[in-house]
Order: C-alpha cells, then sequence, then structure tokens
C-alpha cells in the first residue's frame, strides 16, 4: 500500500470519525437535557399539586374556606387560587413537551449511532494506519529523524527543568518556615530581654528549635536544587545567579549559629534566610521562563512533526 492510498483511507476515516463524534457529542448533550427537563417537570408537578390542593381547599368547607365565606371574599380568593393553578399548569404543560421533543431527538441519535456502531473504533484504527505510515517515513525521511531527535531532547531539557522546578519548590518551603520560625524567634527575644519571664524564654528557645530544623531541611534541599540546576545549565539560556546562590550557601550554613542565642544572630539569620528566598525566586523565575519557552518548542516540534507525516505522499 504506498502513501496515496494510505492517505486516502486517513481521510476517510477522519471524516467518519469527525461524524461519528459529532453524533457522540449531540446524544451526551440531550442525556444532559433530558435529566434538566425531568428535575424540571417533576418541580412543576409538585408546585401544580400544590395550587391544586389550594383551589381544593377553598372549595371545601375547611375553617379557612368558612372564614372567607363570612368576610365575603372567597370568591376573590378562590379566583385567585384558581389563576395561580392555571398558570402552574401551563408551566407544567411546557415542560412535559420540552422533555417530550427532547426524549424524541435522543431517540433519533441514538438510531444514527446504532447505525454507526463499526465507527466506535475508528480512533484505533487511524492511529494503526497512521503508525504504519509513520514507521515507514522514519526509515527512509532525514527530515522527520531529525524532528524526533529535536523532540527528545527539548522533552528531555523539559523534565530536568521540571525536577529542578520541584526541587526549587520545596527549597522555598524550608526556608519560608525558617523565616517565620525566626521572626517568631525575635519577637519573643525583644519580649524576653523586656523581662518576659520564663514561659517567652521557653517560646523563643522552641521557636529557634523549630528554625534550626527548617534551615537544615533548607540546607538538604539547597544542594539538591545545585545539582538539578547543573544538570539544566546547557538548557539555561540566561543568567541564573548560581554565584549569588552557592556564596548565599556557604556563609549561611557555615557561620550560622555561633551563639544564636544573642538577639543581634537571630537578626541576622532573620536577614540572611530573605535574602536567600530572594535570590531563589530569582532562579524560579528563570526556571518558569524556560519551562514555558521548552514546552512552547515541544508543541511546535509536535506540529510540525504531524503535520510532515499527514502530506508526506
Amino acid at each position: 500500500m504506498g502513501y496515496t492510498e494510505i492517505n486516502e483511507q486517513l481521510a476517510i476515516l477522519k471524516e467518519k470519525g469527525r461524524i461519528y463524534e459529532k453524533w457522540k457529542s449531540r446524544l451526551a448533550k440531550l442525556n444532559e437535557e433530558e435529566n434538566e427537563w425531568k428535575a424540571k417537570v417533576e418541580r412543576r408537578l409538585e408546585h401544580l399539586e400544590k395550587e391544586q390542593s389550594d383551589v381544593d381547599r377553598l372549595n371545601s368547607m375547611t375553617l379557612s374556606a368558612f372564614f372567607y365565606n363570612l368576610i365575603g371574599k372567597k370568591q376573590e380568593r378562590l379566583e385567585k387560587e384558581e389563576l395561580e393553578l392555571m398558570e402552574s399548569k401551563a408551566e407544567y404543560d411546557t415542560a412535559c413537551r420540552m422533555l417530550q421533543d427532547i426524549q424524541e431527538q435522543r431517540l433519533q441519535v441514538q438510531h444514527e449511532l446504532d447505525g454507526q456502531r463499526e465507527l466506535q473504533f475508528w480512533e484505533s484504527d487511524y492511529k494503526q494506519l497512521w503508525g504504519k505510515k509513520e514507521h515507514r517515513l522514519l526509515a527512509r525521511d532525514h527530515e522527520l529523524q531529525q524532528m524526533v531527535e529535536d523532540r527528545e531532547h527539548v522533552i528531555g531539557e523539559l523534565k530536568e527543568l521540571q525536577e529542578a522546578e520541584r526541587e526549587g519548590k520545596r527549597l522555598m518551603l524550608a526556608l519560608d518556615r525558617a523565616a517565620e520560625a525566626l521572626k517568631s524567634a525575635g519577637n519573643w527575644g525583644v519580649y524576653d530581654m523586656m523581662g518576659g519571664g520564663m514561659i517567652s524564654t521557653h517560646i523563643k528557645r522552641s521557636r529557634m528549635d523549630d528554625a534550626q530544623s527548617a534551615i537544615n531541611e533548607a540546607g538538604r534541599h539547597l544542594k539538591r536544587f545545585q545539582k538539578e540546576l547543573d544538570d539544566v545549565k546547557m538548557a539555561i539560556k540566561a543568567d541564573l545567579e548560581l554565584g549569588g546562590l552557592l556564596s548565599f550557601a556557604d556563609y549561611f550554613f557555615d557561620n550560622l549559629f555561633v551563639d544564636w542565642m544573642v538577639q543581634d544572630k537571630i537578626r541576622k539569620a532573620e536577614s540572611q534566610v530573605q535574602e536567600g528566598q530572594s535570590t531563589i525566586r530569582r532562579t524560579m523565575h528563570v526556571l518558569k521562563n524556560e519551562i514555558r519557552a521548552h514546552q512552547a518548542t515541544k508543541e511546535s516540534l509536535e506540529r510540525r512533526y504531524h503535520q510532515h507525516i499527514e502530506l508526506a505522499d
């Protein structure tokens, strides 16, 4: 089977599939509409029964009917209730007609689909035929082969970029926890210096323990983040400020907590964490831009690849 014949079969399958999917979509929409009108019919029937009950109650010798009769307003009240009953009946009848119309349409569409049942697996047939053509072309078409290589290269870089972004997010979470704990420790430290007593000292130390734990976690994530960034350097065309990131790591994690019970040490640590957060945010911004650019390149390559196969004859 030559490319021309394959192309003709693909075109036929695609058009039949389009028609089949059109009927499927229409049936799904009609099913939704049928359920909606069934609910409306039920609600309007309830309302109709209530209005009928109101009229029946006025027509019977109930206490309320007797009361309205005494004051000479029974007829006026009855006319009002009967008018509301007529309006309710009209709304109910309309809903019933709409439901019936939807059900008739649904049966017609279902009949159309039943007549095209052999097309329900058209996508599988299309992919199988497409794959046959693709396999033949890949064996001899150098341009298509290059597209495959380019696409796989971009996909690989995109995966590494996304891994770096995930590790950067974990690092930011750890730094955020550290910043929050250090801020709280600093505030309690001020209170402690003003004579806060044992409770404030205990809370300050607890917050510092939290900060120490978060900073240790940030240190682990920073090492992993640096490794991920090393993996994507070839894919990144912008400056990631790795120098600033590394100097932050060396200074912050090697010189922190010599005597960090001292208030100015807490504030200094807080300032260093904030500086680290700013550096990581700038790096993450570059990563996000590169991820978007790689995704756009990948989609463009996939479109070109698909069009190249589709147009080959």
